[in-house]
């Protein structure tokens, strides 16, 4: 940052400037930890509830403007309190930064994703190209996580399950109220139906 003043001579012609250059570098960095703190989950890094809300109904005001196709998932994991109980919450947040590295990947570049605290994740998939590619995204999410990875607190091999609710924008949902609670009930069609897959909203057709 320059702040600086102009001198004059007598007959008003400017003869010289006197300023100084603060470096705000740390200034700068620490505003945008703040800014990352407010906007995304401390464990995970994806959007927290409130961050990806508001990101959803920008993207549903963009969508209904350009008539696209876009959709949003409800992931649940399924049984995840085994891990904290059986191997500790250490093992717990492995589980849960496993998860959302993996919606990182899923969504990079063609959507963004959230947790909305626990076990409960969001993600936005835009401009889809067909119905079915949404159901696609969602067995390929089912069956990463199902591959597992090694745990470092524990060193063994888990395997993550989850059951998934998919919803439309404006088929399902006015607003990110309605669209949420549409893709959280098609979640829940699959918890009582053997989980560990996924359904769509307003539909008991379920892919198993």
């Amino acid at each position: 940052m320059i702040k600086a003043n102009k001198f004059y001579d007598r007959d008003d012609v400017p003869t010289k400037i006197v300023g100084v250059i603060v470096d705000i570098d740390r200034e700068k960095k620490s505003e945008m930890h703040l800014l990352q703190k407010a906007s995304y989950d401390n464990l995970t890094q994806l959007y927290n509830r409130e961050t990806f809300t508001k990101t959803l109904a920008a993207e549903m005001e963009h969508s209904a403007a350009r008539k696209t196709l876009e959709a949003m998932l409800f992931i649940d994991l399924d049984d995840f309190k085994f891990f904290n109980d059986q191997y500790g919450h250490a093992c717990g947040d492995e589980v849960l930064k496993f998860v959302a590295d993996t919606l990182k990947e899923i969504c990079f570049e063609r959507g963004f994703a959230g947790r909305l605290g626990g076990d409960e994740f969001v993600v936005c998939i835009t401009n889809l190209i067909l119905i079915g590619d949404i159901g696609d995204i969602a067995q390929e999410i089912i069956d990463i996580l199902s591959n597992g990875f090694t745990s470092e607190s524990c060193e063994k091999e888990l395997a993550i399950h989850c059951s998934i609710g998919i919803a439309f924008f404006r088929e399902n949902g006015k607003n990110t109220e309605e669209l949420i609670a549409a893709a959280d009930e098609a979640m829940y069609v699959i918890k009582k139906h053997g989980k560990s897959a996924y359904s769509y909203a307003r539909s008991t057709t379920a892919q198993i």
